[in-house]
């Protein structure tokens, strides 16, 4: 595969996940039904869609052996699942459904700044200049776009910035706790498992998947399709594909399309309007994930 192609393959992931917060946004002003509905609803439905990709790469096969060789493992399929995949959705919905996709996209992507100060911390050191600088730039960005300038008024909800920045904490383990896990299993068949365990997790909450077509009516079946389809299915695995292909810097750079587009969405579907305050917020966020990886990959030049 050429590089260009690649980096198409993750610039689909990221406007497909952009995509799928803006139905979800949309799917809420159509449906009486609730965040962990939708999350629960996604989860059973992608990790069905993963189960036949895994089962079609043959990785099914392998992946059902070393469980049954080592059924210990379930257990850290089951904190992956819940604490990871399902609460990092979860908490994403719940910060759509509390304001709109566009700010919760842009609050989610202060994981990376979040991931810096974790590492600091682990090994017991200060960040370094461009670390430090990175989450400075991060935090000032969120606040000129949570507050607009007005210092004494939130221009998003709050349970939007905080739903958004549990979302961005989650997806931080998510990112550190399965690599153990990534080197034993195919992705397809560790994303079906885990999906499936953090379904499960919600039916103390919600047996909302025993009506699952309640979801699907003639007003909310796409928002369902590209929810499901495009934002878990496709965007997954045009990630990983592209992810073959492209070094960890290369890939981060490319996927901050996910904010971008996740704006452009809400301008042109929502008719949501930025001030000048806001958008400079949302460009010191973008400017605070790509300046690192930038700096890494000029450095390896």
């Amino acid at each position: 595969m050429s590089h260009l192609s690649a980096i198409l393959f993750v610039l689909l992931a990221g406007t497909a996940w952009a995509a799928s917060g803006t139905a979800a946004q949309h799917f809420y002003t159509q449906s009486d039904h609730i965040p962990v509905e939708l999350t629960q609803v996604r989860l059973f439905l992608s990790s069905a869609m993963f189960f036949l990709l895994s089962w079609w790469t043959g990785s099914l096969r392998r992946g059902m052996r070393f469980v049954r060789r080592d059924p210990r493992i379930l257990v850290q399929l089951a904190v992956f699942g819940v604490l990871g995949i399902m609460f990092v959705q979860y908490s994403y919905f719940e910060g759509i459904a509390a304001g709109d996709a566009a700010a919760t996209t842009v609050i989610t992507y202060t994981s990376p700044a979040m991931m810096i100060l974790y590492l600091a911390l682990r090994h017991r050191r200060l960040p370094t200049a461009v670390e430090a600088g990175t989450v400075i730039v991060a935090v000032a960005g969120v606040f000129l776009l949570v507050t607009g300038g007005d210092f004494g008024r939130l221009s998003v909800p709050m349970a939007c910035i905080a739903w958004s920045l549990v979302s961005a904490i989650a997806f931080v383990f998510a990112m550190i706790y399965p690599l153990r896990l990534l080197h034993l299993f195919d992705r397809f068949f560790l994303l079906a498992v885990c999906m499936l365990i953090g379904g499960i997790a919600l039916l103390p909450v919600t047996h909302v998947i025993l009506d699952v077509g309640s979801f699907f009516t003639a007003k909310t079946w796409m928002d369902l399709v590209i929810i499901i389809g495009l934002g878990t299915v496709v965007a997954f695995f045009a990630f990983n594909v592209g992810l073959r292909w492209l070094n960890p810097e290369e890939t981060a750079i490319t996927a901050t399309i996910e904010p971008v587009a996740s704006v452009l969405f809400a301008w042109l579907i929502f008719d949501t309007h930025f001030g000048m305050v806001q958008v400079v917020g949302i460009v010191l966020v973008i400017a605070a994930i790509l300046t690192p990886n930038l700096l890494k990959k000029w450095g390896k030049a």
